[in-house]
């Protein structure tokens, strides 16, 4: 069991600090709430991570699943963030799109990480 906290640790606090570096930011993440949408979403990112390997034994298959998320997620926010900038902040559903992307980005890379750690340990 300590093992499974390890691994949560490191697949939470790494996105997380990768963010407070400026990573997220960089890649287009807004100032105000760049480090705050990755902490949110790692945490969920470890937990459904976590259930999934309960829920079938082959971690390869979702490291696969969460990277194929990983891309769609940070697609979404993309376009989110473009379809903001392009109607002068007045589209709301693009500034949603844009910030629970982010979300989205954290949780799928935390989860990604997770499995990764995972298959490696055994």
């Amino acid at each position: 069991m300590p093992r499974h906290i390890i691994q949560s640790l490191i697949a939470i606090f790494t996105p997380v600090f990768l963010a407070w570096l400026g990573l997220s930011n960089s890649l287009g993440a807004h100032i105000w709430w760049d480090i705050k949408t990755i902490a949110i979403g790692a945490p969920i990112g470890v937990v459904l991570a976590f259930l999934a390997g309960r829920f079938w034994q082959r971690p390869v298959i979702w490291v696969g699943f969460w990277l194929i998320g990983l891309g769609i997620s940070f697609a979404v926010a993309k376009y989110g963030q473009i379809a903001f900038a392009n109607s002068y902040a007045e589209d709301q559903l693009a500034g949603r799109l844009w910030y629970f992307g982010w979300i989205s980005v954290g949780l799928t890379t935390s989860a990604s990480l997770y499995s990764v750690l995972r298959f490696f340990s055994k």
